[in-house]
């Protein structure tokens, strides 16, 4: 066998992967060449029949980009700046609207109300519409939280970001929209746990940390009474916390019997959490975060997946800010996904604070004085008395 033909399960079968062939070549199971990359889902049932179990893959075959324009290329640092200006007011709307529908949903749990799952439908499609239209727009909202309002913004945070991953990994609309009604509600069953554990300020007993697990299967419980509700999205649900090195829970699953939308979610569910202030814990930079994620790839997370989403967020995401090597701090517009330390950047203020003309700076191009003009690091705005709810005026 070639050093780049590999067998593998039908079932380890992802999009990026370019299918060679399967069968052996006898008359029960004939050789059929494929010669195809697969770049969705659908794409596997399109090209793999349903009753064969190996499949030979090109492992020096990579999926070309699309022939679109990929995020971040040939657009300017100004037109970032002015297309999310625009485009925010809308993002904004569809971000508050989604908020207000969490709040309604979490709250109604706590109290022992059915979800009304169809009223989801509409807000996710939105949310889709809103990360097709301008992504930094829509990611930018992600960053605007409040500490006493966690619980609801998380739900909406990991929607938009499993939404985005997916979207990157080829799912079509009617995929993204279960992965979104999944993602929105994977939190659920902490309707069901007491607030003394699911608040409590210091570390959980052991009795308290089996409570807080119960969640999953909680969540299980609360959407199972919903009639019609897709496998998929209950899956996404009760499998978010399994690992991938069969560590997690509540089943302990391994690899790829995990269900994709919650290999999706569990990325998206841990990134909110680290970038989040919570009761007993300060917020980590997105920067920061990313790098401690990148340590549990190979055993928390499917690393294909984790790759796919540190292109998609970039090092240092849109609506964050960064201080530059010449120390003047900027506001990031876009990530360049082929360069994804070097973002699109407004500066704002001089190292000193001070405001400072507007620049709007590609620092994947940029030379300052024969010398590029790079990162330096990622702040925390709060410690710099910067109020990101005042985003737009910044970008006018």
């Amino acid at each position: 066998m070639a050093d780049n033909l590999k067998t593998i399960k039908k079932k380890d079968v992802k999009p990026g992967m370019f299918i060679q062939s399967y069968g052996k070549g006898t008359f029960r199971d004939p050789f059929v060449e494929v010669g195809q990359f697969v770049r969705s889902f659908k794409d596997i049932v399109k090209y793999l029949p349903d009753d064969i179990e190996n499949v030979e893959i090109l492992t020096d075959k990579i999926l070309p980009p699309p022939t679109g324009r990929r995020k971040g290329a040939s657009r300017t640092a100004k037109v970032a700046a002015r297309e999310m200006a625009e485009a925010l007011p809308a993002a904004r709307r569809v971000h508050d609207e989604a908020l207000n529908y969490a709040r309604k949903f979490i709250d109604g749990v706590r109290i022992g109300k059915t979800i009304e799952v169809e009223d989801a439908v509409p807000i996710i499609g939105q949310v889709i519409d809103s990360i097709s239209t301008n992504e930094p727009a829509a990611l930018t909202l992600a960053f605007l939280k409040r500490y006493d309002e966690y619980t609801y913004t998380h739900s909406i945070n990991v929607n938009l970001y499993a939404l985005l991953l997916g979207k990157a990994l080829g799912l079509d609309r009617e995929q993204l929209k279960l992965l979104g009604l999944a993602a929105m509600f994977h939190d659920v069953g902490k309707g069901r746990i007491p607030n003394k554990v699911l608040n409590k300020p210091g570390k959980l007993t052991d009795d308290e940390f089996k409570v807080m697990k119960s969640h999953s299967l909680q969540g299980l419980k609360v959407l199972s009474d919903v009639e019609g509700l897709d496998e998929s999205v209950l899956r996404g649900v009760v499998e978010h916390h399994e690992r991938y090195d069969g560590k997690g829970y509540p089943r302990q699953l391994i690899g790829v019997e995990i269900h994709p939308f919650a290999r999706i979610i569990a990325i998206a569910d841990v990134y909110d959490a680290l970038t989040s202030v919570r009761v007993y814990k300060e917020a980590m930079t997105p920067s920061k975060t990313l790098s401690l994620m990148y340590k549990w790839k190979d055993t928390d997370f499917d690393s294909d997946y984790f790759n796919c989403f540190i292109k998609v967020m970039g090092i240092y995401p849109p609506g964050t800010m960064v201080q530059l090597t010449d120390e003047r701090f900027a506001l990031v517009l876009e990530t360049n996904e082929d360069t994804p330390a070097k973002p699109k950047v407004k500066i704002l203020f001089s190292r000193k604070m001070q405001p400072v003309p507007s620049e709007c700076i590609d620092l994947s191009t940029c030379n300052n004085n024969g010398q590029s003009l790079k990162v330096l690091r990622q702040p925390d705005p709060a410690e710099l008395g910067v109020d990101m709810k005042q985003l737009s005026r910044f970008l006018v």
